[in-house]
């Protein structure tokens, strides 16, 4: 039981992280030192990549259902409408940058980087960052993610590449990103959410059509069930809140000093 419970746990943790910009990858890398999934410690790390793989999936499809309205009424207006050809064609030229990088890069970023220590100082620097960028950020003149300008898709997706390094937070740099070209907090945001479909999407399953044989569903189902569910959940119910305390004019300072607290307290225990 302690095991589907520590699943349960951890499934919140990423769909409470994933959209908010403060990274569930690096919450996950930390979080997984003190809730195993297994007691067979030669599959520990084993389990637990795969665990944190498959249960992104259903924080992407919180956002699919969440935003299943506007993507549709967005997909099937594309022939009549010039603004639904642009937010699709934004979507895919943001998707490049990161594709291109993480096939370059993303192996060796998940050997090399992913430990506590990387995740601190990943956590601590974007926090310094998230605290003070307000007063750098652009008068907002893009409202709407559908109005996103070619030339900001392009940056907010070249500024998701950060990502590949655990703890900086990929919502939380293209968001920034955004901001900085002048989106609304709103705007970057929700674009921020749709960017992850493609490529948050694309990603894990180039990783699990390379990996899902690994995978003892017998053993280790009813684990990756819990997390996903809970995934789900709480990443529905984060993003509800994260866009009303935008909506309502709050910054992402405080977002900032969270993330600058956690990482010295990482760093004081690793």
């Amino acid at each position: 039981m302690s095991y589907l419970l520590n699943a349960a746990i951890k499934g919140v943790v990423e769909g409470f992280t994933e959209f908010l910009p403060i990274s569930s990858t690096g919450h996950l890398i930390v979080v997984g030192k003190y809730l195993p999934l297994t007691a067979n410690a030669a599959e520990v790390k084993k389990l637990d990549d795969m665990f944190d793989l498959v249960i992104q999936f259903p924080a992407i499809l919180a956002i699919v259902v969440l935003y299943r309205r506007r993507l549709w009424d967005s997909a099937r207006a594309v022939q009549e409408r010039p603004e639904a050809r642009r937010f699709w064609w934004a979507l895919a030229l943001a998707c490049v940058p990161v594709g291109l990088a993480g096939l370059e890069l993303g192996s060796a970023a998940e050997i090399h980087l992913r430990n506590p220590l990387v995740v601190a100082v990943a956590w601590i620097v974007g926090g310094l960052i998230l605290a003070f960028f307000e007063r750098l950020a652009m008068r907002p003149t893009v409202n709407k993610a559908e109005e996103v300008p070619l030339a900001s898709a392009v940056s907010m997706g070249v500024f998701q590449c950060l990502a590949l390094i655990p703890g900086t937070s990929r919502s939380g740099a293209s968001i920034v990103s955004g901001r900085l070209m002048g989106l609304s907090r709103t705007a970057a945001a929700e674009f921020s959410f749709f960017l992850a479909i493609p490529t948050m999407g694309a990603a894990c399953g180039y990783k699990l059509l390379k990996d899902y044989k690994d995978i003892d569903w017998h053993a280790h189902g009813a684990i990756l069930l819990i997390g996903s569910v809970t995934a789900f959940l709480s990443a529905w119910a984060v993003v509800a809140l994260f866009l009303r305390l935008l909506e309502k004019k709050y910054g992402l300072s405080a977002w900032g000093w969270y993330r600058i607290a956690l990482g010295l307290l990482v760093l004081a225990t690793v």
